[in-house]
C-alpha cells in the first residue's frame, strides 16, 4: 500500500511502534508475526531466497540490500547505499504522522551482495 494508505489505516497494538519495509516504489508492508524477515520473504515471493544467504552475513540485512528495501522501526531505518525518491516520500509521511522518528541508517559498505 502507499505510504498515505498506510498512515490512515495503521492501528498500533501495543504501543506506538511502528515496524514495516518499504519497497524500492515506496509501497509500505507492515510487518506482522514473523516481523522484517517474514515480510522481505514475502515480498522477494520465493521462500528459498534464505538459501543463498552466504553464511557470514544476516538474512535480515542481505534481503535488505538484495531487494533495496528499507527496515523500518520507531527509532531507525536501515537501508544499503541509496534510497529512491519514492522511498524518501513514504519516510517522510511515516514521520509526520509520527510513526517514526526520522533516523536512515545506510549500512553500505557493512554488506556485499
Amino acid at each position: 500500500m502507499t505510504s498515505k494508505e498506510f498512515v490512515k489505516n495503521y492501528k498500533p497494538e501495543l504501543s506506538e511502534y511502528c515496524p514495516c519495509i518499504i519497497d524500492w516504489q515506496g509501497q509500505v508492508y507492515e510487518c506482522k508475526q514473523g516481523g522484517h524477515l517474514d515480510t522481505l520473504i514475502k515480498i522477494n515471493g520465493n521462500e528459498d531466497i534464505l538459501s543463498q544467504v552466504p553464511e557470514n552475513i544476516s538474512p535480515l540485512l542481505y534481503l535488505t540490500a538484495k531487494l533495496k528495501c528499507i527496515l523500518v522501526d520507531y527509532e531507525n531505518q536501515i537501508y544499503n547505499k541509496e534510497l529512491s525518491q519514492e522511498q524518501r516520500y513514504a519516510l517522510l509521511d511515516l514521520s509526520e504522522a509520527k510513526l517514526i522518528l526520522l533516523n536512515p541508517k545506510d549500512i553500505n559498505g557493512k554488506i556485499t551482495i
